[in-house]
């Protein structure tokens, strides 16, 4: 992939997106409403995930070769997408999003054959698929989740 003109062509597609999107939120209910658990005092639009998610996808559709790994990989990102708009929307019980997060991840190890294979501290053996799956799956969950947690401003993606 080319790693230059991805990022540039991400980012004005990102640029491009924002705006528009921004002005649509309100009429497709991809706002959030303060509250006082809630940080600011206006609405806040929620679309930076999805202009970003188009953002990233495009150059991946235009230069990663379509192999079962970036398949497997293009519908674990849809999947995330599909419930974190969902989410933005509705606010989801934490369940329902742990769910979708399960679902993408184990997609991404089983079909995508992405796992954990070797563990640097301790020698260059690899490890059993009973240890390398569920460490994989709890690994990539993290990730998933330690995402979340850093996007928790309303606005942070997007801006």
């Amino acid at each position: 992939m080319l790693l230059f003109p991805s990022f540039i062509l991400a980012m004005f597609i990102s640029m491009l997106l924002i705006p528009p999107l921004i002005k649509y939120a309100p009429k497709i209910g991809l706002v959030d409403i303060p509250d006082e658990r809630k940080v600011h005092v206006n609405t806040i639009p929620r679309v930076g995930g999805v202009a970003m998610v188009i953002a990233a996808v495009i150059p991946m559709l235009l230069w990663l070769p379509k192999n079962q790994e970036f398949i497997t990989f293009l519908i674990s990102v849809l999947v995330i997408f599909f419930f974190g708009v969902w989410d933005d929307r509705s606010d989801l019980n934490y369940k329902i999003k742990f769910f979708g997060q399960i679902l993408a991840v184990v997609l991404v190890v089983t079909i995508g054959d992405v796992q954990i294979r070797y563990i640097p501290f301790f020698g260059l053996e690899p490890i059993s698929d009973w240890i390398s799956i569920p460490l994989t799956i709890f690994t990539l969950l993290g990730i998933t989740n330690a995402m979340n947690l850093v996007d928790g401003l309303d606005g942070l993606a997007g801006g």
